[in-house]
């Protein structure tokens, strides 16, 4: 299992993650989730609005996870200067189905991105596993003629470990963690609970208070069934092609590094930024706001 999901990598002692990121992401996961939230995400379709403004747009592709509240923090640094949305899994949303491959996931990524925006040129961002799917979007997007300008890859695997579920892997258990760890908080998971008990106690933390069976558990297991077949979908995956879109490829500390074998991937230039924060730190204060500058310049 530890060389399949992308999101797995940790990051080191240096990646702590500030509250008032924690805050920004909690915000936005709250809103998806239908819980009471303050801001201006708005999370009622697989094109979620961050209720932020700029003169250009970008789009933030989700993670192995499917969803993209992860990425508030970067909005919000990037208000008045880029309008983010975010683009989330099937799936997650009734009517839609689990992601059984990585082609379905472009196809349908780059079919919402051309609803909500019919000409480029397209900006696309993602994160961990997020940046497989900006990377084979874009692809897509210019093999079909749009215009890319602009590919940001945040700690993004190059290639990742072949997958298949196992139920002997503890995945609920390695999804609570993945959700903790997003918000900001200490991935403390209980050893030996069974996945419905992983849940329920996710839920509890996630709004706070214990959680009553009801829509809450039912939105978490929707997710957690994403997670799983996302996972299943990125595995084996190995970078091809060429786009000839510019890059910035963002590097976090306890990672391995992507960006030599990322680089030349990219035509139009190419801007890297190491941090000192961890993987899941990189999203977070203070060193999102360095990311956030090093989308600006590449604007």
């Amino acid at each position: 299992m530890a060389t399949a999901a992308p999101a797995r990598r940790r990051g080191g002692p240096a990646g702590g993650t500030g509250s008032m990121g924690g805050e920004a992401q909690r915000a936005a996961l709250t809103a998806r989730l239908g819980l009471p939230h303050r801001g201006g995400v708005r999370a009622d379709g697989p094109v979620v609005s961050f209720g932020t403004a700029g003169p250009v747009s970008a789009f933030a592709l989700s993670a192995v996870g499917g969803t993209v509240h992860e990425y508030a923090a970067l909005a919000r640094d990037l208000d008045g200067t880029c309008r983010i949305q975010g683009i989330e899994a099937d799936g997650l949303y009734a009517g839609t189905a689990l992601p059984d491959s990585l082609n379905a996931m472009v196809a349908r990524t780059a079919d919402l991105v051309r609803r909500s925006q019919p000409d480029g040129p397209y900006r696309l961002i993602g994160w961990s596993g997020g940046g497989i799917v900006a990377y084979e979007t874009a692809r897509h997007l210019e093999a079909e003629g749009g215009i890319v300008d602009l590919v940001v890859l945040m700690d993004a695997p190059y290639r990742t470990g072949r997958w298949r579920p196992d139920p002997a892997d503890d995945l609920a258990a390695l999804f609570a963690g993945e959700v903790l760890r997003g918000l900001g908080r200490p991935a403390r998971v209980p050893p030996g609970l069974s996945a419905a008990q992983h849940l329920a106690l996710l839920a509890g933390h996630v709004a706070d208070r214990p959680a009553p069976p009801g829509t809450l558990l039912s939105d978490l297991e929707r997710w957690y069934a994403v997670f799983v077949a996302r996972t299943a979908a990125l595995s084996g995956y190995r970078a091809l092609g060429h786009l000839g879109a510019a890059a910035v490829l963002v590097s976090a500390h306890g990672s391995q590094d992507w960006a030599p074998y990322w680089r030349g991937r990219f035509r139009g230039g190419v801007r890297e930024l190491s941090t000192t924060a961890g993987h899941y730190g990189i999203l977070h204060p203070p060193a999102v706001a360095t990311t956030a500058a090093a989308i600006r310049a590449a604007l």
